[in-house]
């Protein structure tokens, strides 16, 4: 082979492995927040905002059903949660009822391999806005994860078939019972289920994209 040819051959094969490792699944994208994103779940409607939360730039993902909404804030990774929030009736953003503010902050890990466990803890306050009352918060989400693995995601997007690629699955325990979570970049979490024992207890998914 001639030296032009072997350059050539080799140049291809790093651009292929180039291309392989770039298409690898990554953990920390699949919690990546997309602002502008909005969809819906069973009759839930979740949208995905620019917003600011005690004072610092966050992501929000407001969740809406039946007049009544909350909100979730995250930093920019859509990994760390910053806090909650929720509206009176009809989902006034300017009439919270209650703020949970973490100053230690739950945290997914930046990296996980399949297989790997890992637990959430925080804690901060808890504003009550009607009575003006403010008290010490823990972190009650659930604690105990196992990261299941990558999983492409087949679903029904406004009747129609879609597959969320490379989505995380995660399941957590606690006592009684686990949850399972896909979370897909962008989006942050398209599935959940919650068991006790094997007993299926809730279920929600993806089913609409409204925009994105």
């Amino acid at each position: 082979m001639s030296s032009q040819l072997l350059r050539a051959a080799l140049v291809l094969s790093a651009v292929t492995i180039s291309s392989q490792a770039s298409a690898a699944p990554d953990f920390a994208a699949c919690f990546s927040l997309k602002p502008g994103v909005s969809f819906g779940a069973e009759r839930t409607t979740v949208s995905i905002e620019k917003a600011k939360f005690m004072g610092q730039d966050a992501i929000a993902v407001t969740q809406s059903e039946g007049g009544v909404s909350s909100a979730s804030f995250y930093d920019a990774s859509g990994r760390k949660l910053l806090g909650n929030v929720r509206y009176a009736m009809g989902g006034d953003t300017k009439a919270p009822l209650m703020t949970e503010s973490y100053s230690k902050a739950p945290e997914f890990p930046s990296k996980a391999a399949p297989g790997a466990k890992f637990q959430l803890s925080g804690s901060g306050k808890l504003e009550n806005h009607a009575d003006e009352t403010s008290t010490p918060l823990e972190y009650e989400g659930f604690s105990d994860y196992t990261f299941v693995g990558f999983e492409d995601l087949p679903t029904k997007i406004d009747y129609k078939d879609r597959t969320f690629s490379n989505t995380c699955h995660l399941s957590a325990e606690f006592e009684g019972g686990r949850m399972e979570a896909w979370y897909a970049p962008g989006f942050g979490r398209v599935k959940f289920e919650r068991y006790s024992g094997d007993s299926l207890l809730m279920a929600e998914e993806i089913d609409s994209v409204i925009q994105e």
